[in-house]
């Protein structure tokens, strides 16, 4: 174990021959004083430079010049080089780091020991070291410091600052002592001129943390050790060591210590490893808006049992989906090579469960950092639920917007035969409703508040927390990532609740991403304005498309003019041709996406959208919509 642990550093016996300078041009060649352990080991005492460190150089008359290092580090012993201003000399004493060097004075040397560090163990220590500079280019650097090993187990996940305190003194701040004390004995809390306690800053530390910290020389009686969370909110103070702690000067203290218990508070989120406290919205729901990375995950803690998302409830996290428990996508589609859509969004409910049942975190993988606000809801402690969207400025030119990211439930040919067929509490469990969904028809519709078929109806506050409460359907069923109209001959439409953010008459634009299923879907779709407004023009956009079942077979991106409305501009209708095509036959899981965009005239509050899918000649046109967006032009 030793022989692993040991580092050569025979190399570093190298010294070529230099003469020292004490005017213009200087170059110094500097030792990293190892801390005093039984065995040099990288996490348990051993220093060396790293390749951005500065040194203070004092001058005859006590001012204070910066060198930089010479090379990349990483070594015991390195060349520092820097110019001697003109009219001064180079003085006896050199200070690691640049900043920590604050004055000189005769013998007496200002130090600054920061006030705040990361608890971290790192094998480039903080701390200060002081150099005595002789006749020769060789400066030997010596601690000015003790160093605490710190050690803490089970410590409280929602301390993000410990402040360490003693009676005996200040900590960190600016001391002041003459150097060969500096050398021989090290700073002591009585050199402090403007003392102040030490902040650790903590991130991710999980049950244990390990700290390397520096301190003052002294037989500390006690240091105390108390803890706040991201909020500065107190969790718990205790002392370190009920016996006296003697650091020297250049010694490596361990302390190990067991943190008291600490009752776990209601609510708390672990971000990527940082947890947060939150605060309670109403009884049992929690909510919050937090800062996150690109890509990250988290969990929510309930009385200190984490929680992640239950397998196929919902999205499961923002922007792209790609595991395998989302509802999104489809469980046994993506899996099997079946499909290569992708899904993006910005919003996402469902239920959740603790990790240790289903082990699934919620994702989040965006373009870019942003920020989330955060709904879970532990009123029914049978069934939490999480509510969770992407922060975003509002565009006042939007008047209407529905992305549908909160449809995630299979069926039909979106998640054919072979894909999960359940019940619909099952397969995505927030606020179901009382039917069941099959693999081949709509058996769950939202047929609110119209009932047009014998399927079952989504209860109110299920259309409520999909926001669909003031919309009117016939026979639509969700999808992942969209609604589909229609069912072989039983007809389908939906239509949009009024856009009453317009304020008298307004032009917009209206863009519909919008997608045929297959051969029995081949009659008419019609866009419709109702209560007022007029279409004046638009265009048509088929994505690419590779038909799955047609091998070598694929369609480039295509875009056609709109210029054919009816009933006095109120209505487009939608033809089955190579813009808005029916795919081949139902193996074809991806269907190609066409894109639509009008332009409109007259607009009201009272105006509604309505994409109605009649039947025709053959059958009502099954369809689905992923997108509505409504903005003024």
């Amino acid at each position: 174990m030793l022989i692993a642990g040991c580092k050569d550093y025979s190399y570093e016996t190298w010294t070529p021959d230099q003469t020292l300078n004490r005017t213009g041009e200087v170059s110094l060649l500097a030792t990293f004083e190892n801390l005093q352990t039984k065995v040099f080991m990288d996490d348990r005492g051993h220093g060396t430079w790293e390749a951005s460190d500065e040194i203070a150089v004092a001058c005859t008359d006590g001012s204070l010049v910066t060198f930089k290092l010479d090379g990349t580090g990483d070594t015991k012993r390195a060349v520092f080089s820097g110019s001697i201003p003109a009219g001064k000399q180079l003085g006896d004493i050199a200070v690691y780091p640049a900043a920590a060097a604050v004055s000189l004075s005769g013998s007496d040397l200002t130090l600054k020991l920061d006030e705040s560090i990361a608890a971290a163990v790192s094998s480039t220590y903080p701390g200060v070291l002081v150099g005595s500079i002789g006749d020769t280019w060789e400066v030997n650097f010596k601690q000015a410091v003790g160093f605490l090993n710190l050690a803490m187990d089970n410590f409280p996940a929602e301390a993000t600052k410990i402040v360490l305190s003693s009676p005996e003194g200040a900590l960190s701040g600016t001391f002041k002592a003459p150097v060969s004390r500096i050398l021989e004995e090290g700073l002591k809390p009585s050199d402090a001129v403007s003392g102040s306690d030490l902040t650790l800053t903590v991130k991710g530390a999980g049950k244990t943390l390990y700290a390397l910290v520096p301190v003052p020389v002294a037989d500390y009686e006690s240091i105390k050790a108390s803890m706040f969370d991201t909020k500065g909110a107190a969790v718990i103070e205790q002392v370190l060591s009920d016996y006296t702690t003697g650091i020297s000067r250049a010694e490596l203290h361990a302390m190990n210590v067991a943190c008291a218990e600490v009752a776990a508070p209601p609510c708390r989120i672990n971000i990527g490893g940082e947890r947060t406290v939150m605060e309670a919205s109403a009884p049992g729901v929690f909510e919050g808006e937090f800062e996150i990375p690109a890509t990250t995950s988290f969990t929510v803690e309930f009385d200190g049992v984490p929680y992640g998302f239950a397998t196929s409830s919902g999205a499961g996290g923002l922007g792209t989906i790609s595991s395998e428990a989302s509802a999104l996508p489809v469980a046994k589609i993506k899996n099997a090579g079946k499909s290569k859509r992708k899904y993006y969004v910005k919003r996402a409910i469902g239920t959740m469960v603790q990790t240790d049942v289903n082990n699934n975190p919620f994702t989040v993988d965006l373009e870019s950092p942003g920020k989330m606000h955060v709904r879970f809801d532990n009123s029914d402690s049978a069934s939490p639920k999480y509510s969770i969207y992407l922060v975003t400025e509002p565009d006042p030119a939007v008047i209407f917007h529905e992305d549908f990211d909160l449809c995630t439930m299979g069926g039909d040919y979106i998640a054919p035969a072979d894909g999960n067929g359940q019940k619909a509490d099952t397969y995505d469990g927030y606020l179901p409703s009382s039917g069941t969904v099959t693999q081949n028809n709509g058996a769950f519709t939202f047929d609110y508040p119209v009932d047009v078929s014998t399927a079952p109806e989504a209860k109110p506050e299920y259309m409520q927390a999909y926001g669909f409460q003031d919309w009117v359907f016939e026979y639509a069923a969700e999808r992942p990532g969209g609604l589909q109209l229609c069912a072989g001959a039983i007809a389908g439409a939906m239509t949009t609740p009024a856009f009453s953010s317009i304020e008298g008459s307004a032009d917009a634009v209206i863009e519909i991403e919008i997608a045929r299923f297959s051969t029995s879907s081949t009659d008419p779709v019609f866009v419709i304005l109702e209560n007022g407004g007029s279409f004046t023009s638009g265009t048509i956009t088929r994505d690419a498309y590779v038909a799955a079942s047609q091998a070598g077979t694929s369609f480039p991106e295509a875009t056609s003019a709109l210029g054919s409305f009816e009933d006095g501009g109120t209505t487009l209708r939608l033809e089955d041709n190579d813009y808005f095509p029916h795919s081949w036959n139902n193996a074809d899981i991806d269907k190609p996406i066409s894109h639509i965009r009008l332009e409109a005239s007259g607009l009201t509050s009272a105006t509604k959208l309505k994409i109605d899918c009649p039947k025709g000649a053959k059958n009502a046109p099954r369809i689905f919509v992923f997108d509505i967006k409504v903005t003024k032009k």
